[in-house]
């Protein structure tokens, strides 16, 4: 599969891929860096591809754009043995691509499972970010997203990618969800090997990061939908309560498909939010 079996799809955002010790990282590159660089991390069993249309359009004229496939997703390579993925691996991997690209210091916005990384890369390199959004996301998941977590890591070991198209249906179920997402939902979801989405699953499931949270000391945007069932409200409350600078973006109308069916909103508020300068 690949762009070309969809048409409607734009073009290609230019990008290179980006060869580190452990995985080869596909960097999407665009914008005007004038107004710095803005690294937006993607969910779960998607690619970057996510952040095409509306966000891109707002935010590429301000900001000079990197957007990753992370490891096992989109154009990115698979690294062996993803049943031993954790969290880090995914963070070393952008921190030894910026170093490639030599880029010191990014904005950092990432949804889902990309928040996750987002967070843990400020965590451990709190001097190469400026400032965070946080979208759809936790700092831990709840007990039943971790076991619903343990059956998925189990199930993709054996179990086709394509599969991933009925988790995703239900996980992006929500109000406002445009039907245009269904055929760039097959794009979306069509670079995924069972190794990228297991070991995803499996690092999610494992990541804890609220320990670190009261200590963040970079503004912070915390982005929730009130119909989210893939990371729900209360499971980001941690977030709002614990992070000292946070600024709290609520959508009554949307889930957990925000960047589709609020794409517009959503980029404004992370250009504003960004665009406010460094910390």
């Amino acid at each position: 599969m690949s762009a070309t079996d969809f048409p409607d799809l734009p073009p290609a955002w230019p990008g290179a891929q980006v060869y580190t010790p452990d995985a080869r990282i596909f960097m999407r590159r665009t914008g005007h860096a004038e107004g710095g660089s803005l690294m937006l991390l993607h969910g779960w069993g998607v690619h970057g591809g996510m952040f095409e249309g509306p966000v891109r359009q707002v935010l590429e004229p301000h900001f000079e754009l990197l957007v990753p496939d992370l490891r096992g997703h989109g154009y990115s390579s698979t690294p062996r043995n993803p049943r031993s993925w954790r969290l880090t691996d995914y963070v070393d991997d952008l921190v030894r691509s910026l170093d490639h690209l030599g880029v010191d210091r990014v904005h950092v916005a990432g949804y889902s499972m990309g928040g996750f990384v987002a967070l843990g890369l400020a965590q451990a390199h709190p001097d190469r970010v400026d400032r965070l959004g946080l979208i759809c996301t936790a700092a831990k998941h709840p007990d039943i997203v971790r076991r619903n977590l343990v059956v998925a890591e189990a199930a993709f070991k054996v179990l086709p990618p394509q599969t991933m198209a009925w988790v995703a249906g239900r996980l992006l179920a929500g109000p406002g969800v445009p039907e245009e997402l269904r055929p760039v939902m097959r794009w979306l979801l069509g670079y995924n090997t069972r190794g990228g989405i297991s070991g995803g699953a499996g690092a999610m499931r494992r990541a804890d990061l609220t320990a670190g949270l009261a200590a963040l000391t970079h503004p912070t945007l915390l982005v929730t939908a009130e119909h989210d069932v893939a990371v729900p409200k209360w499971a980001s409350k941690h977030l709002l309560d614990s992070i000292p600078n946070v600024t709290h973006k609520h959508f009554e109308d949307a889930g957990h498909a925000l960047a589709a069916s609020h794409g517009t909103e959503l980029a404004r508020a992370m250009g504003d939010f960004f665009q406010a300068g460094p910390r």
